[in-house]
């Protein structure tokens, strides 16, 4: 009895020790938690002051009241509100931090009642949460007073670290220096590299630099990314170029200097090669912590004002890419996306293209160290690598049309490990030799099959070297030539190759990487959209083919082929890297003939896409409801409205065939987008308005009874192209109606719908006119231009849908006149009984845009100018 009573009096001591050291761990985890979140706090009020100081009663009313509703503060009484606060229900934050509450201050002094704020001017604070403590803080400035963003700035809170000596705010400052009002995109109010990445423009020209404050000093000082720059040589919103700076201040520790050299039109982010750099006093032992030497002059920087407080100096923009040609490094390293496959390495979840440039993999071999410059790298497989040991002065490259390629001088080591399915093995590798040890490399030897010995071996022809230039100009000069022509010739070698080893022996042609290309890249390691790149690249088609080349010509030697005559003039020819003469060689000595299927035409069956429907339509999913659509846009017709759905840009999908399945498209939940438009009791975005003898007679129905009376049929479908037919009857005057047939049409990739429209009947005296209406946003900027044939808006109806665009285009030479009313803007059309008008409707969902940071109204309607 005795031990049984001890036992449970330890029974009872021991719950009570565990759940006073549980209690004991939970206060010091929230004290711990609230002593982080009042730092926190601190510093933005350090920076902000009164701004984010967070109204507890202000919270608690916003947080709640009905998620995303706005709430203005008229703190003056003037009528005009300094403050909007709201929970941003944008689908795009993470669970992890909802309820979020956002506070924006007007810092330019046109915020209205009822009215969205806005990205060029404002201060927009996030409050996780919900909790009163703020968290980010996002400041939009638009610095030439033309009403788009110019400057974004990012103030988070961070732990010092090994880059940060000290607690406090931080601040990443993206500039948009070419104005095509394109920046960078949040969650959460911050920036996750994935899946931020995907949706941040880090394109055009640009500039972004990486900021912490120093509370002891109270300046910014620039380091880490100091600075980014992307550049755009023909203003097209493709960057050509874009330079990396790794250092503190003045302190330089490291440069990635990448280009795209062969710029495909509307293809971002498609960087060929980079320059990697360790800065003077780079040593292995140290790495990032070494000791530094190189610092910036003072005239190659400037200096910034953040918030009223000074920055530290940052590499001159204007004066960056002169001043960086002049440097001597302690280290460089040459890399080339042989493949033009520029990804993250071995990564499934991580595939786009890098915005950063060509992020080298680190070299480990003994004697041959090079440091990772950034993250992610490309990988160590089918790039080419030139690493210059101790670079005796500024970087030199030349271009030798005898390998067709830009090489950096005085290379110790140069390097392809190729591997071209994508198991991470290595298949072949290509060594470059500089035998006299002038700098120029003038001997190739190849490993054929991966197993770390040279099969072939051949000198290069080095007399028509010549220098080019570390520019976009010089080396797209020197290489656009080669892409555009030497993936031909490569086919017909490789073609008259192929004959030439089958006559030798039956099954010799037989080659894994020809197999690999024949197939379209389809391999069990090969995703299809990776596959799909590779085979629409043609410098990727050059890289593959160069394999099968070099393949074949190592195997016809191993044949046993020994005919002088051939081997003379054929290798000769290869030594100069004239293609087309080593393929004339071996069809004069082999008498192989031209291939059955040239080039243009294989290139055009492996690019082939299959059959498919890019056009759908559905009228079953909710009667009277039609909806038709292209894989990029979508509309809907009903009893004489016409609606738009948003569709996000960056996904083709065709939505309509199972449309009654999906969850509700008045919310944004179904990837693919939502029904973006309220319509009400208007024409909504295209719908019509029959004006007999100045008379105007909606041509629809709200109410499914009386006239007019609408019937729907189909007139065409192909795979590509789609029209409907609506017929409206008993539409005008009782006595004398007329009917409006309405044709909508879509094709494939479409982004609009063009509509005819037909009127017949009537009273054969009556005059008969033909307007189309665009329903009014409650927060719009409204556009027309009747010498063009566009009325447009811009605007805001609902923050569950967010900013969209509308458009119409009209023919010109019909406009009579416009006709505003309440609900609706009209233009109003010169008609005539049984002739056609044929007008485009266009809808636009800022949501949709793969870069949604933050285009103007303004360019919502150069867009209707100039592709109407």
């Amino acid at each position: 009895m005795t031990q049984k009573l001890l036992n449970r009096n330890r029974s009872r001591s021991l719950i009570a020790f565990l759940w006073m050291f549980s209690t004991c761990l939970y206060t010091t985890t929230v004290h711990a938690q609230d002593t982080e979140k009042m730092a926190k706090q601190k510093a933005f009020e350090q920076v902000f002051g009164d701004a984010v100081r967070l109204d507890p009663a202000m919270v608690e009313k916003v947080k709640n009241d009905t998620p995303g509703k706005r709430h203005y503060v008229d703190r003056d009484g003037d009528g005009k509100p300094e403050e909007v606060w709201f929970i941003d229900i944008e689908p795009r934050h993470t669970e992890a931090k909802k309820p979020i509450l956002v506070k924006v201050v007007d810092k330019n002094g046109n915020l209205e009642m009822g009215k969205e704020p806005e990205k060029y001017g404002d201060l927009w604070i996030a409050d996780w949460h919900a909790d009163g403590w703020v968290d980010a803080v996002i400041g939009y400035r638009d610095l030439d007073g033309d009403g788009d963003l110019d400057v974004m700035e990012w103030f988070t809170y961070g732990k010092k670290g090994w880059r940060v000596p000290f607690d406090g705010l931080r601040a990443l400052v993206s500039t948009d220096d070419g104005d095509d009002n394109l920046l960078d995109y949040d969650m959460d109010y911050v920036y996750y590299q994935i899946p931020c990445q995907n949706h941040s423009h880090f394109g055009g020209n640009e500039s972004f630099v990486v900021y912490y404050l120093n509370p002891e000093q109270d300046k910014w000082i620039p380091h880490f990314e100091n600075p980014f720059l992307f550049y755009d040589f023909d203003n097209d919103g493709i960057s050509e170029e874009v330079i990396r700076v790794e250092g503190e201040e003045e302190l330089v520790k490291s440069l990635r200097w990448s280009f795209n050299v062969n710029p495909i039109t509307g293809k971002q982010r498609d960087f060929d090669v980079s320059v990697s750099a360790c800065a003077k006093g780079w040593t292995q032992e140290k790495d990032r912590e070494s000791d530094f030497t190189m610092y910036l002059p003072e005239e190659q920087t400037e200096h910034f004002m953040i918030r009223g407080i000074p920055t530290g100096p940052v590499l001159k923009r204007s004066t960056a890419r002169n001043y960086l040609q002049t440097v001597t490094w302690e280290r460089v390293l040459m890399t080339w996306n042989e493949n033009n496959l520029n990804i993250a390495f071995n990564d499934p979840k991580d595939t786009i293209e890098r915005w950063e440039g060509v992020i080298n993999a680190a070299s480990t071999d003994s004697g041959y160290v090079m440091p990772r410059i950034g993250a992610p790298d490309c990988g160590p497989y089918n790039k080419r690598y030139e690493l210059v040991l101790k670079p005796p002065g500024p970087n030199e490259f030349y271009f030798n049309p005898a390998d067709h390629r830009v090489h950096i001088k005085n290379s110790d080591r140069t390097w392809i490990k190729v591997d071209y399915d994508f198991d991470t093995k290595t298949d072949m590798s290509y060594f470059w030799v500089d035998t006299d040890k002038d700098g120029i490399m003038d001997r190739v030897d190849i490993d054929t099959n991966g197993d770390g010995i040279t099969d072939d071996s051949y000198p290069i022809d080095v007399s028509d070297v010549k220098p080019v230039g570390w520019t976009f100009k010089e080396l797209n000069g020197a290489l656009a030539p080669i892409f555009k022509t030497e993936p031909e010739n490569k086919y017909n070698l490789v073609m008259a190759l192929t004959t030439a080893l089958r006559s030798t022996k039956e099954g010799m042609e037989e080659d894994a990487v020809w197999n690999l290309l024949a197939n379209r890249m389809q391999d069990k390691n090969i995703p299809d959209d990776i596959a799909r790149r590779l085979i629409n690249s043609d410098q990727s088609i050059l890289y593959y083919l160069t394999l099968v080349q070099d393949r074949q010509i190592d195997r016809l030697k191993k044949s046993g082929y020994k005919n002088r005559s051939f081997w003379k003039k054929f290798n000769a020819a290869r030594g100069k890297g004239d293609t087309r003469a080593m393929a004339r060689t071996v069809e004069k000595h082999f008498k192989t003939g031209r291939p059955e299927e040239d080039y243009h035409a294989w290139t055009a069956r492996l690019r082939r896409e299959e059959d498919r429907p890019r056009v759908a339509w559905n009228n079953q999913w909710l009667p009277p409801n039609w909806g038709w659509e292209s894989e990029k846009a979508a509309f809907r017709f009903y009893l004489g409205h016409f609606d738009l759905f948003g569709k996000r840009q960056w996904i083709d999908t065709l939505i309509m065939p199972k449309i009654a399945e999906s969850k509700s498209y008045h919310i944004d939940q179904n990837g693919w987008g939502m029904d973006i438009l309220h319509v009400g009791k208007t024409a909504g975005c295209g719908g019509v308005i029959l004006y007999v003898n100045g008379v105007p007679y909606p041509v629809r129905n709200e109410t499914g009874k009386g006239n007019p009376t609408f019937t729907g049929r189909v007139v065409e479908q192909t795979n590509n192209q789609l029209t409907l037919e609506f017929v409206a009857e008993g539409v005008g005057p009782e006595n004398t109606p007329c009917t409006v047939r309405l044709r909508p049409s879509i094709g494939a990739g479409d982004l609009y719908s063009s509509v005819e429209a037909t009127v017949d009947g009537g009273a054969p005296g009556d005059k008969i006119e033909l307007g189309i209406g665009l329903v009014r946003l409650p927060d719009e900027t409204f556009f027309s231009d009747r010498d063009a044939g566009i009325i447009g808006s811009w605007g805001f109806q609902d923050p569950e849908i967010g900013w969209i665009g509308m458009g119409i285009m009209f023919p010109p030479e019909r406009f009579l006149r416009f006709d505003n009313q309440p609900e609706e803007h009209r233009v109003v059309l010169d008609c005539k009984r049984g002739e056609p008008i044929t007008y485009n409707i266009r809808g636009d969902w800022l949501r949709g845009h793969q870069f949604p940071c933050c285009p103007s109204a303004q360019d919502w309607f150069d867009i209707l100018i100039y592709t109407r």
